[in-house]
């Protein structure tokens, strides 16, 4: 059977695989000519006149910086085609102002390059030396930013940060104050340190013991559930030390009521905080036993942060 098959093989004709020569040629000259149009183009074409940078737009600033920021980023623009943007250069434009978080660089053929200028937001306000400077999350010193909410005040006995805080209490705090969700940071008055580690003072609402900056999120994940939970209505502290097991209290159940939110009892909770936001000592043992009128939620163990 398989000499049958063989036989019948070989009485099949055979088909010519070969490509004829003027084909091949056309494809060799095709072939050549796309890799010369490719070399125009990448050699000369696209950093030519024809699609060099004529027109920028700068888009998103509102610091008092921006006439800078915006030459700045126009001059690096002009040295480039719609063709050929470099990023780098961009970025190192505006490298001297902290208040530039990202550049984004938009190319419009053939001569229009639109730019949008993403600013860093303020976290907290730092003061000291008789100063308030605006921070950003990672402890940068925002200068000529204007803010259109209220920020947590973060008081230090330091030196005045220059470009960047370093002083690890105020830090510290300022970790704790940029973890916060967006439904909490608004309330914040401000964040400082006590015999308790760092302690978040809210606007009509309990003080939040974080104790170290550790684990932030997971700790005001628990003040959140805190919060939301009836039992805790009219604590005058939560305590989020150990995120799996918050602690809300401070009152006798019996006299517990809830936070006014009038203008005279925000100023007499103010007062009241005396030094709220001053830095002190870090790392001490804190204390251990609940207090008898605290109410612990939820004591179940932590699961992390």
């Amino acid at each position: 059977m398989v000499r049958a098959a063989a036989a019948t093989l070989r009485r099949l004709p055979r088909i010519s695989v070969s490509v004829p020569r003027h084909i091949r040629r056309r494809a060799l000259v095709a072939l050549l000519i796309a890799l010369a149009l490719f070399g125009i183009y990448r050699l000369w074409f696209r950093h030519s006149s024809f699609v060099s940078v004529q027109h920028v737009t700068v888009s998103g600033l509102t610091t008092s910086d921006a006439a800078r920021i915006r030459l700045a980023l126009t001059s690096a623009a002009r040295d480039m085609s719609t063709l050929d943007v470099k990023q780098a250069d961009l970025n190192g434009a505006v490298s001297g102002f902290p208040v530039v978080k990202a550049v984004v660089a938009k190319p419009s053929f053939p001569h229009t390059l639109k730019i949008h200028v993403i600013e860093e937001q303020p976290t907290a306000v730092l003061a000291v030396g008789g100063e308030r400077l605006l921070l950003a999350p990672d402890g940068t010193v925002l200068r000529g930013v204007a803010t259109g909410h209220p920020l947590p005040v973060i008081t230090s006995r330091g030196a005045v940060p220059q470009a960047t805080l370093t002083d690890r209490v105020p830090l510290s705090a300022l970790h704790v104050a940029a973890a916060a969700p967006a439904a909490l940071a608004g309330r914040m008055l401000s964040v400082g340190h006590d015999k308790e580690g760092i302690v978040v003072h809210m606007r009509n609402g309990p003080r939040l013991i974080f104790g170290t900056a550790s684990r932030p999120y997971a700790k005001w994940a628990a003040v959140a559930a805190v919060l939301a939970d009836p039992s805790s209505h009219g604590a005058t502290y939560v305590d989020v030390r150990i995120p799996g097991r918050a602690v809300a209290g401070g009152l006798d159940a019996q006299t517990l009521a809830p936070i006014s939110t009038t203008g005279n009892d925000v100023s007499a909770q103010s007062n009241a905080q005396g030094t709220t936001g001053t830095t002190g000592p870090t790392g001490q043992t804190l204390p251990s036993a609940t207090p008898p009128s605290a109410t612990p939620l939820n004591p179940q163990p932590s699961t992390g942060g």
